[in-house]
């Protein structure tokens, strides 16, 4: 298990109105699975 945080540099939404501070509350997760 591996966790990184980007926090205010990676936003995916403008952190100049609260909607967009709430876009970028958010957790994103990616599963690698091994064949």
């Amino acid at each position: 298990v591996f966790s990184r945080g980007f926090g205010e540099y990676v936003p995916q939404c403008s952190n100049a109105t609260s909607s967009g501070k709430a876009c970028n509350r958010r957790v994103e997760l990616m599963l690698i699975v091994d064949e």
